[in-house]
């Protein structure tokens, strides 16, 4: 059985943010939060590429101090998941402890009064707006981080919602088999961001995703998750990771489509 998942929002309308906490303007953050604002510059992903890295400087707030600031009866020793929802429909998760390392910031402007915009060269999009917010990681400064995929810097970010793992574990059917829970966490990790079941995850694709698969073959279901492009050439839908391969990547499909079955 699944539910509706309840969760603690920070909804962003452009300007407007409306909370649990009441209704905020972006304007009111960054007036109460002024002593944390900062510049921040980073290597920015979406514009680098394997020769060449780009720098940019980014004005914004801690992540771990917005959150705090919103949220100051729930964030402190929260332990769930913060998702970040993007305008396009795009689904970016963190858990709680990525978030409150101090390494991301939601930024809102750049420092140098340019246009708050990037070209995304990994998807061949030039004058991206970033608005609302944006959120990048000191990547400058931890190596580790410029090895990050773009895909984890999440921009026209207008919703957080803070999701507990309690509220996770009820998209898995009751008593799942061991493949089914593999499947669940193997959809999580390569579904999530872009499919939504019972309106839980990302809009990149509007449907319920039990209605897309609803029908369909294990063969139909095994094409569509290895290669999309193969069936339809004009999809967006990328394959799965492309690094999981061999007799792995067939375990894994086979996986996620126990999982979509049993839903």
């Amino acid at each position: 059985m699944f539910y509706r998942y309840l969760v603690i929002v920070l909804v962003f309308f452009g300007s407007q943010a409306c909370a649990d906490t009441g209704n905020l303007s972006v304007k009111q953050i960054r007036k109460d939060l002024a002593a944390e604002i900062v510049d921040i510059k980073v290597i920015e992903l979406h514009e680098s590429t394997v020769d060449k890295e780009t720098t940019v400087t980014y004005v914004g707030i801690p992540l771990e101090s917005l959150l705090q600031y919103l949220y100051p009866k729930h964030w402190k020793g929260f332990d769930g998941e913060v998702h970040f929802h993007a305008l396009d429909g795009y689904l970016t998760v963190l858990d709680a402890q990525q978030a409150q390392e101090g390494n991301a910031y939601m930024t809102f402007a750049r420092a140098d009064g340019k246009p708050f915009k990037i070209d995304n060269n990994h998807q061949q999009e030039t004058d991206v707006s970033l608005q609302p917010f944006y959120l990048v990681w000191d990547n400058l400064n931890d190596p580790a981080l410029k090895k990050s995929n773009s895909y984890a810097w999440p921009y026209q970010v207008y919703r957080v919602a803070l999701v507990s793992d309690a509220m996770l574990l009820k998209l898995q059917p009751v008593d799942a088999s061991p493949s089914i829970a593999a499947g669940f966490d193997a959809y999580k990790n390569n579904c999530f961001s872009c499919h939504n079941i019972n309106g839980f995850g990302g809009r990149k694709f509007g449907l319920d995703l039990r209605q897309t698969v609803k029908g369909r073959s294990r063969k139909e279901l095994r094409d569509w998750i290895d290669n999309p492009a193969a069936i339809n050439k004009f999809t967006a839908m990328p394959p799965l990771d492309p690094g999981i391969k061999g007799e792995h990547r067939e375990r894994v499909i086979n996986n996620i489509i126990d999982y979509l079955q049993a839903i």
